[in-house]
């Protein structure tokens, strides 16, 4: 697993895209909502607005919304998961959908998962700006790369 956040998403999106081909599922990466301004003569990207989460899908039926974080230090801060993805994700929840949010380990080869109500419990019922990695361990579920197709089996 690389140590930067895009190619943790490209290696989840890796992964999801075999469920496409093989009929199980379907997914696919949100796209980054941008347009082209100039400035100082140069024509740059800007965000144009807030994005959805980074993968949608589904999968057995069920719509699937993940948002994937990579840590490559001992904590997650709370405020890298912003407020309209948090209400994206609780959204879905409510409505019957599965919403996850990927935390990848590439230090470890890991990915912690863990569900927006056990997050949103802790976040809300902590003093702290951020969450360390063992209390992720602990309130999350640990799995591999190979393993997010299984993982999803078992969420439904």
């Amino acid at each position: 697993m690389n140590k930067t956040g895009r190619n943790f998403e490209n290696e989840i999106s890796k992964k999801l895209l075999k469920i496409n081909k093989s009929g199980r599922g379907f997914f696919i990466k949100s796209p980054t909502p941008m347009k082209m301004i100039k400035s100082k003569g140069k024509i740059i990207p800007i965000y144009s607005n807030k994005a959805l989460c980074d993968f949608v899908g589904i999968y057995n039926k069920k719509f699937v919304l993940i948002e994937a974080k990579n840590i490559t230090g001992e904590r997650f801060i709370f405020e890298r998961l912003k407020p309209h993805q948090e209400k994206q994700l609780s959204s879905i929840k409510r409505h019957g959908g599965i919403s996850l949010i990927m935390f990848g380990l590439p230090n470890e080869k890991i990915i912690i998962v863990l569900k927006i109500d056990d997050y949103l419990v802790f976040k809300s019922q902590s003093e702290k700006k951020s969450i360390n990695i063992i209390s992720l361990k602990e309130i999350g579920k640990i799995i591999s790369l190979e393993e997010v197709e299984e993982y999803l089996n078992f969420m439904i």
